[in-house]
């Protein structure tokens, strides 16, 4: 009897201690404030703003927990509540994001809350402009060869005006060549144009070159004729031998021919020989592509992604 009695109040104490916790923790979930999120978006000098106001059910600030602005294609990105509000600021908000829904999380102490709002076309479109990227970036060249790098012309915010491509920074002995030199791309698409860079080898002599040419030149055209007036000048010495004298007399001609020919041929070649080319010279070389589009009243630059360059985009060439 006693045995059975001590199961019976074992039994009653453990009802009592379960219906105990299920108590509390139903009054702690209850404990849980509710939320409210309202969210509003703003168009401010190109940047969109979201702004998301959270409180609870009697109009207090909640200053806890985090917002995800979130769209049907993915988050825009996350905020930490702070005095009952989370702002995200977008400088290139995509177009796509039409409706953006403010996500409050929550926390032990407040509960979840969401709201919707619709983004006008205008707000999302943001400055139209165009950004370039190089592939590949960098070139390495012989003097003689030639690289290709293909430039890509992206629009933003539905750019679709027609750009001009230039260069500079390339070295003496070379050049820049694009094709197209201008490129149109479709509203929020992109277009691509095939620059190729040019060097120069070395060619001509150089000026040791010259002078060793000239002076050998110089010397032929003394030795030949000299001899052949000596050879001339004893033959027509000869009394007895008409043939021999002859024969001197036209070796005299042809001396004084080939005097005055080779004079006149090293004359044009020290005056008037072509310049060397020493080519491209070697080193390492930043060259600047620059890209612009015009609308007859307003120019419209690339947008660069790297701050040191002085362009749209900057090429690093390496002559070797």
């Amino acid at each position: 009897m006693i045995s059975q009695f001590r199961k019976h109040i074992t039994l009653h104490l453990a009802v009592t201690i379960g219906l105990t916790g299920f108590f509390a923790g139903a009054g702690l979930a209850q404990a849980q404030v509710a939320t409210r999120t309202q969210i509003a978006a703003q168009k401010n000098n190109g940047t969109l703003s979201f702004t998301a106001k959270v409180a609870d059910v009697g109009g207090g600030a909640v200053s806890e927990g985090t917002v995800s602005f979130e769209t049907p294609k993915g988050s825009l990105g996350s905020v930490f509540v702070r005095d009952g509000t989370a702002t995200l600021n977008l400088t290139n908000p995509p177009q796509w994001a039409k409706t953006v829904t403010a996500v409050y999380h929550g926390d032990a102490a407040f509960a979840g809350s969401t709201a919707s709002t619709q983004v006008s076309a205008d707000a999302t479109s943001g400055v139209p402009g165009f950004t370039v990227t190089a592939a590949p970036s960098s070139l390495s060249l012989t003097p003689g060869q030639f690289g290709t790098v293909n430039l890509t012309v992206t629009s933003q915010n539905g750019f679709a005006e027609a750009v001009n491509l230039s260069c500079s920074g390339v070295p003496a002995g070379s050049a820049c060549n694009f094709n197209p030199v201008v490129v149109t791309p479709t509203a929020n698409g992109s277009s691509i144009s095939a620059m190729q860079i040019t060097t120069t080898a070395v060619s001509g002599a150089s000026a040791d070159e010259s002078a060793r040419l000239g002076r050998s030149n110089a010397v032929y055209a003394v030795l030949i004729p000299g001899l052949l007036a000596l050879v001339g000048v004893g033959a027509i010495r000869r009394k007895r031998f008409g043939v021999l004298r002859a024969v001197g007399l036209l070796m005299l001609l042809g001396a004084g021919t080939m005097g005055l020919t080779s004079c006149a041929q090293r004359y044009r070649y020290l005056h008037y020989q072509p310049s060397p080319n020493p080519g491209t010279p070697v080193g390492n070389y930043t060259i600047v592509i620059a890209a612009y589009s015009t609308n007859g009243t307003a120019i419209t630059y690339a947008t660069s992604s790297d701050a040191s360059c002085a362009g749209a985009v900057c090429l690093a060439l390496s002559v070797q």
